[in-house]
């Protein structure tokens, strides 16, 4: 039997410092990773709450601006959709 694999010594001990190495790297590619989505989820949030609020605001001051653009919008959708039926 082979005493380098065994004992730990030699080209597998190597080996396994280089894995260890390149796992430990990667666990930490992969945490900032996760600490940069989530923060960035934390951005899109606040601009979604911040969009939704502004359109609110929006239909409360203009409610007839805001049925006529909506009827429009469904409209044009409709228009597009039910072009497709063949």
């Amino acid at each position: 039997m082979d005493n380098n694999i065994t004992r730990g010594d030699g080209p597998s001990k190597d080996l396994r410092a280089g894995v260890h190495s390149t796992v430990d790297k990667v666990a930490d590619n992969i945490s900032s990773i996760g600490d940069q989505m989530s923060a960035k989820s934390d951005q899109l949030n606040a601009a979604y709450k911040r969009f939704a609020e502004s359109g609110r605001n929006y239909v409360r001051t203009s409610p007839g601006k805001s049925l006529l653009v909506a009827l429009a919008a469904g409209y044009a959708v409709s228009k597009l959709l039910g072009a497709r039926k063949h």
